[in-house]
C-alpha cells in the first residue's frame, strides 16, 4: 500500500508527480465511509456524463458464482471512475494511469454509523428501533471486507463465503496495496483537497447526520471490543491503514486469525432470515410497508391506473 504524495500539484481531478505524467481517478466506494461525499463532487467537478459509475448486475445469482458483478460501461478509457461496483478489472493494466482511492473504517463506528443511517432513512415509516446487535447479526461478518472482495476483487460470493478469515484477509490486504494509501474516513477533506475544489469552498457533505439525528450517539467500550472480535478481518485492515510498520499487524493477523472456515459461520448464515426480518419487517409493520415509496416502475403504474380511474370513476 503506497503512501500517497500530499504535495503533489493538483490539474483539476487529476495531479502530478515527479516521474509520471497527469493521472485519472478510481474511487472504490465501500457503504459508510464518506464516499457520496466525494462522488458527487467529482459528478459535480466532471459532470454525470464523463464519469463512469458501474451499475450492479441485479441477476439473482450473481453475487453467488460470478465473477463480474456490474455491467459493464462503454468507453472505459482513463476516464474517471467511481462507485460500489467498480470493479478493479476495469483498470485492465492501466494502473498506473491512476490514484487509487478506497476508504476504510473502524468496524464499530462503520456498523454504529449504517445503523444509525438505516434509522435516519426509514424515519417515516419506522415504528420502533430494533436493536445494534441484532442489526449485526443481519450481516456476515467483516462486511467491509466483503464488500471489496466481491465488487473490487471480483470474488464469487460462495468461494468468499468458504474462506478462513486468514485468507480473507490475505486476498484483501492484497488488493488494498494496489490502492493509494488514505488512513481513514477523516482524510475524505484531505482528499477533497488533493483533487481540488472548483469554487475554491469545501463541498458540502452527504448523508451526514446531525447528533440529534442519530438514536444512539456512541458506543460504549464493551461493544467496540465485541464488535472488533466479531470482525477480526476489518479489523486488522483498519489497523493496517494506522500504523507505519505494516508488516506488525500482517503478523498478529497471520497469528490470531482463523486458518480454516469457521463452521459457526453456517449458523449465522442459517439465522439470517431471522434478523433479517427483525431488522426489515417487524420494527415497520405490515401498514408500513404497503405504504413505503414505490419505485419507479411502480409509481409509472399507480399513477396510469390512478388515471384510468379518474378518467373513469366507479
Amino acid at each position: 500500500m503506497n503512501t500517497r504524495r500530499r504535495d503533489a500539484p493538483q490539474t483539476g481531478l487529476t495531479a502530478t508527480s515527479d516521474n509520471d505524467g497527469a493521472k485519472s481517478l478510481y474511487f472504490f466506494h465501500i457503504p459508510k465511509t464518506g464516499g457520496r461525499t466525494v462522488t458527487r463532487h467529482i459528478e459535480n467537478r466532471c459532470g454525470k456524463s464523463a464519469i463512469i459509475n458501474p451499475p450492479k448486475n441485479k441477476v439473482l445469482i450473481c453475487d453467488l458464482f460470478w465473477k463480474k458483478k456490474f455491467l459493464a460501461p462503454q468507453g472505459v478509457a482513463d476516464r474517471t471512475i467511481v462507485g460500489h461496483y467498480a470493479s478493479f478489472s476495469l483498470l485492465h493494466g492501466r494502473e498506473c494511469n491512476y490514484h487509487k482511492v478506497c476508504f476504510w473504517r473502524h468496524p464499530a463506528r462503520w456498523c454504529l454509523s449504517l445503523y444509525n443511517y438505516r434509522h435516519h432513512r426509514n424515519s417515516g415509516l419506522i415504528k420502533r428501533r430494533f436493536r445494534l446487535d441484532d442489526f449485526c447479526r443481519s450481516m456476515l461478518r467483516n462486511p467491509m471486507t466483503e464488500h471489496l472482495l466481491l465488487y473490487c476483487a471480483d470474488l464469487r460470493g460462495w468461494t468468499y463465503f468458504f474462506m478462513s478469515d486468514k485468507c480473507k484477509f490475505d486476498l484483501a490486504y492484497a488488493t488494498i496495496k494496489r490502492f493509494d494509501r488514505f488512513h481513514d474516513i477523516a482524510d475524505v477533506d484531505n482528499f477533497l483537497e488533493f483533487i481540488g475544489y472548483e469554487t475554491g469552498h469545501k463541498p458540502r457533505g452527504q448523508n451526514v447526520l446531525s447528533s440529534d439525528e442519530k438514536v444512539l450517539p456512541y458506543l460504549d467500550c464493551e461493544t467496540i471490543a465485541e464488535i472488533e472480535r466479531l470482525n477480526p478481518v476489518d479489523f486488522f485492515l483498519h489497523k493496517i491503514t494506522q500504523v507505519e510498520d505494516i508488516q506488525l499487524v500482517c503478523d498478529e493477523a497471520a497469528r490470531t486469525l482463523n486458518q480454516a472456515f469457521d463452521p459457526r459461520d453456517i449458523m449465522r448464515l442459517l439465522l439470517l432470515p431471522y434478523y433479517r426480518y427483525k431488522i426489515w419487517v417487524a420494527p415497520f409493520g405490515w401498514r408500513s410497508l404497503l405504504n413505503k415509496r414505490p419505485g419507479p416502475a411502480r409509481k409509472e403504474y399507480f399513477d396510469k391506473v390512478g388515471n384510468q380511474q379518474m378518467a373513469h370513476p366507479t
